[in-house]
């Protein structure tokens, strides 16, 4: 190719280049312009943190740019649904369905405000048009059909529980709402094969209240039994999974909503989101005492002892007077085999909750642990002065007057302690093995 070829080829190129940035920056300008046409205002913002203030300005602020319009939108509406501002991230999903109808995202998560309102109409509308363009997104339906049946369209719902099934033959969630729509119509005999499949499905998590009372209804006590006697979960119903609303949360700056939400997640096994969680939490709200206190408990059941130490201490940093982060961190440091460092923060708690009847009751097992019985009397009773509705520590100052012989002085404290608990089975038991002795 000689030079005045390459000449040709290089403007052609160039003019193409021109023409393809003028297209671009005309559609730009296109999507630019009907953003900011649809909006919302911003809503009151005086009692949101200033980070979360500042994001909300500035993703409005990109809202109204030419590059990157529909990505400030979509970031005000994440914005907005996590932190509560739910009117206006109804008025955000509802322009972006306007901007972008293919994602099924809007639709859903539109859908999930109303129906915290109560507006089942439209958001059945709008479930079902996400399901149309994500027919694979089962939370989606399983939304859809728990609505459907709370509104008394149970053969609508139905329909939707056995898609689900098509999709996922072992959903736990749409078994249940079938489960549901067989108790209604009193079908006990399929009722009963579809939630014993249940809570073999999701060990009890799921169905646990129901089993036990069809089991009632059909006279089977001892099955009925069994299962209380595992001392499981309550298997009250919980929403399904949905990673769409999940992702919210990395936009959440309420420390109580995270880890209240956290919790949730933990004890359904999903400890890595729910670990991610606190640390956001604290992350956005540092001086929250229960936030750190949630993570010391969590990382102690996750085995992770200096974790959960650090957490603990920062309890008593932050509020001195939280009697319960010093008796974590003296226990802690008990199990750590740190017996003297264990006795140190004990005290120290008292020193700043001398109110605190749990502290009281540490410090009284500790001394009558170590053969102090006299010592130990005193702060039971120092713990009972300070709460004397609580069950326990009449038990223990009771036991504790049995072992020295002091009968009498024994059981009036288990009596005491059934005054609260009538149903206290160690309470019960004393004073029946004392019956027996009479």
């Amino acid at each position: 190719m000689n030079f005045s070829s390459l000449k040709i080829v290089a403007v052609v190129l160039l003019f193409a280049g021109i023409a393809g940035g003028g297209r671009w920056f005309n559609s730009a300008t296109t999507t630019r312009n009907q953003v900011i046409g649809l909006l919302p205002p911003t809503p009151d913002l005086s009692h949101a943190s200033l980070e979360l203030r500042d994001r909300i300005l500035a993703a409005d602020t990109q809202a109204q740019t030419i590059s990157g319009a529909l990505a400030g939108l979509i970031e005000l509406s994440s914005l907005y649904h996590a932190n509560g501002y739910l009117d206006t991230a109804a008025l955000s999903y509802q322009g972006l369905a306007d901007l972008d109808p293919a994602t099924a995202r809007w639709p859903h998560l539109h859908a999930s405000i109303l129906a915290g309102f109560g507006d089942a109409a439209p958001a059945v509308t709008l479930w079902q048009r996400a399901i149309e363009l994500d027919p694979n997104y089962i939370p989606a339906r399983l939304r859809l059909a728990d609505l459907l049946l709370k509104d008394n369209q149970p053969s609508e719902a139905e329909t939707v529980y056995r898609n689900v099934l098509e999709l996922d033959r072992d959903n736990a969630w749409a078994q249940l709402g079938l489960a549901r729509l067989e108790l209604e119509a009193e079908n006990w005999k399929d009722a009963r094969r579809r939630l014993e499949r249940i809570v073999q499905l999701t060990n009890y998590s799921l169905g646990y209240d129901l089993i036990v009372s069809l089991y009632e209804r059909l006279g089977l006590t001892k099955e009925a039994e069994a299962i209380r006697g595992r001392e499981m979960a309550s298997g009250a119903y919980r929403d399904p999974t949905d990673p769409w609303l999940d992702d919210l949360m990395a936009d959440c700056y309420d420390s109580f909503r995270l880890a209240l939400e956290a919790g949730t997640k933990a004890r359904h096994g999903d400890v890595d989101t729910a670990k991610a969680w606190l640390e956001r939490a604290i992350a956005v709200s540092p001086h929250d005492v229960s936030a750190h206190f949630q993570l010391a408990g969590f990382l102690l059941e996750q085995r992770d002892v200096d974790g959960a130490a650090t957490h603990y201490r920062r309890c008593t940093e932050l509020d001195p007077e939280f009697a319960d982060g010093w008796a974590q961190l003296s226990a802690l440091q008990a199990r750590r085999g740190n017996t003297a460092e264990s006795q140190r923060l004990l005290e120290i708690g008292l020193k700043h909750c001398p109110a605190s009847p749990g502290l009281y009751r540490m410090k009284a097992r500790r001394l009558r642990d170590s053969g102090q019985a006299g010592a130990a009397i005193m702060a039971f009773r120092t713990a009972i002065k300070l709460r004397p509705n609580e069950p326990d520590p009449h038990l223990e100052l009771g036991t504790t007057l049995l072992g020295m012989n002091r009968r009498e002085e024994g059981i009036l404290q288990v009596r005491e302690a059934l005054v609260w608990d009538p149903l206290n089975p160690t309470g019960l038991g004393i004073m029946a093995f004392n019956a027996i002795e009479q």
